[in-house]
């Protein structure tokens, strides 16, 4: 039951224990009266603003009938690696001068993660794209990238238009 969280790299630890305590109808005191881990300290661990120690993370899952030894703990680090890595993709972005606002209407340039969202990202630049932002794409992806995308692309929606894009850009 609780070993679908462990792999959940993008819940921090303390939303899964809120979850499970939710779940289970336990409330924060009954669980301190369980473990002996300050009412606080369990708050604190549930907002995210305390890290798990491997005690506290032993103590509540023994409390809460889990299995896993350092289950919270593992699940914070995972958590921890994900973020992390998040962070590093965040700095790796074409040039953004080179896009107009338009183009992503509905988000904020900075905020996009251009690695995860290669994508969506290639397939919105090649159908609603100008000249310049279509080859700052090509210049931070790579036109070998690109070519495997847009081939992977199967939607009718502005194929004419990525296609006639593929053709006179890539």
């Amino acid at each position: 039951m609780y070993e679908e969280y462990i792999k959940s790299e993008r819940t921090p630890a303390g939303k899964v224990l809120e979850h499970i305590l939710r779940k289970a109808k336990i409330t924060q005191k009954q669980l301190s009266n369980k473990t002996g881990v300050y009412p606080q300290r369990i708050s604190e661990l549930i907002k995210g603003t305390r890290d798990f120690t491997i005690q506290q993370s032993i103590a509540i899952e023994k409390a809460l009938g889990i299995g896993i030894e350092g289950y919270f703990y593992k699940i914070q680090a995972n958590y921890e690696v994900y973020a992390y890595l998040t962070e590093k993709e965040l700095t790796r972005h074409p040039d953004l001068s080179k896009f107009g606002m338009a183009l992503f209407w509905d988000t904020r340039l900075e905020k996009i993660n251009w690695i995860k969202n290669k994508e969506w990202v290639i397939q919105r630049v090649f159908e609603y794209g100008n000249r310049q932002e279509i080859e700052e794409i090509i210049r931070f992806y790579g036109k070998e990238t690109i070519q495997t995308v847009l081939r992977n692309i199967h939607s009718e929606w502005k194929k004419e238009t990525r296609e006639r894009n593929f053709k006179e850009f890539v």
